[in-house]
């Protein structure tokens, strides 16, 4: 019994939130509908019916959870509540205004407001206002308990608002305090603080490499010598690689980058040096030569980080592990594009309509859907993106997501 509850617990808990309310309203509606037949022995206003119908609407909207159904949902609540007014004859009943109450409530948090919070909450109070003035001529309320149910009604929906602007200011304020946090931009440096001496050192065991082919050569072993180089070329290589990331903190000026080489070093240092990762993800770099950018190290790296890190976790668990990257030059910008075929973005996106990372209110908030995620990654992202004067847009495509970073390419396109 006891692991049942559990499991029906937990399916609860892991539904949408316009789900979970739809239950909930689904199950007030029910317990009204039969206090109302109760009452009386069957529906003796609009608002009964409603009601009854109500039960059903709020059921079938449980099943899903999408924008639509959001509005949706919301846009019921509130029409219910300005029936509830309108058939109220009671002026001391104030049901109507915890509804609709509730129904705002809901809708801000599931960011429905945008950044029209003032506007819509204005608009329902004049056509909630109307209603109560209307509602209150036609069952013969007095001049009093018209006023003071529109006393109540601005007051309660003014304290609403207050809330909602005070948990705003409340999530402005962390992100201040997370971007301050961020504000030197540091990769998340897997391979420790130390990488740089022990670049160092390895460096010097590669001089010796070096050494050695030469005496090779010296003493007529040409094909010793060779191989000795190749090996000493690529052992150099792979160390500049973690080098250039594992460093990309200390760089925060501006540099001319070539983009090549950079996305192919940033592939190494987060996906080949990875043992788990090297030989699952096949990542495809269609990168042509001579493309460069003028940027600052530390900042195109957060940003490349966090793209390369989602892209592998999307495709976590897929047949086809693959991720493209591909560049591409245009007038006055470079534009990087970044695309897997894994999982999608959890949001209700069709395929085609980007999401601007920059202006989106969603990564503004910092949120994550990451299990223990706090969102501080893209909070990161977007101060970086805010530094370089770029623009970062994320679709999903028919099958996977396509992140896309366009950077400016001249010194003075970035902000100093």
């Amino acid at each position: 019994m006891g692991r049942g509850t559990e499991t029906l617990s937990n399916k609860f808990y892991s539904i949408g939130l316009s789900q979970k309310i739809s239950y909930f309203f689904a199950f007030f509606f029910f317990l009204n509908t039969v206090q109302h037949l109760i009452d009386y022995s069957g529906f003796a206003d609009p608002f009964g019916i409603a009601s009854a119908v109500a039960v059903v609407a709020f059921l079938l909207l449980a099943q899903a959870d999408n924008v639509v159904i959001r509005y949706f949902q919301v846009t019921l609540l509130i029409l219910l509540s300005l029936i509830s007014v309108w058939t109220n004859d009671d002026p001391s009943t104030l049901t109507p205004f915890i509804l609709l109450s509730i129904g705002l409530a809901a809708a801000y948090k599931m960011t429905l407001f945008g950044r029209r919070t003032v506007q819509v909450l204005f608009s329902v109070v004049i056509i909630t206002g109307a209603t109560v003035v209307a509602a209150g001529m036609i069952h013969g309320f007095t001049m009093l308990q018209r006023v003071n149910l529109l006393n109540f009604m601005v007051v309660y929906l003014g304290l609403l608002f207050i809330i909602f602007e005070e948990e705003t200011l409340s999530l402005k304020k962390q992100r201040d305090v997370l971007t301050a946090q961020a504000s030197e931009l540091q990769p998340f440096a897997e391979l420790g603080t130390n990488v740089a001496g022990l670049v160092h050192d390895f460096k010097g065991d590669v001089s010796g490499i070096y050494a050695l082919a030469t005496i090779e050569r010296l003493s007529g072993n040409t094909e010793t010598a060779e191989k000795l180089s190749y090996y000493g070329e690529r052992l150099n290589d792979r160390i500049q690689s973690v080098l250039y990331v594992a460093t990309a903190g200390d760089h925060s000026e501006l540099e001319e980058i070539d983009l090549a080489e950079m996305l192919r070093r940033v592939v190494y240092y987060f996906v080949e040096v990875n043992r788990d990762l090297k030989h699952k993800i096949d990542f495809q770099l269609d990168t042509p030569q001579n493309q460069y950018i003028t940027t600052r190290r530390n900042a195109i790296m957060v940003i490349l980080e966090n793209i390369i890190k989602n892209s592998v976790e999307a495709t976590d668990g897929f047949a086809e592990r693959k991720v493209w990257i591909t560049t591409e030059q245009l007038d006055t910008h470079v534009r990087i594009s970044v695309e897997h075929r894994g999982r999608q973005l959890p949001w209700d996106v069709k395929p085609g309509k980007p999401i601007d990372v920059r202006k989106s209110g969603y990564f503004l908030r910092g949120r994550s859907f990451k299990p223990g995620g706090t969102g501080l990654g893209m909070i990161n992202v977007i101060r970086a993106l805010e530094l370089l004067d770029a623009e970062m847009t994320i679709e999903n495509c028919p099958v996977g997501v396509r992140s896309i970073v366009t950077h400016p390419v001249s010194f003075e396109k970035i902000r100093r």
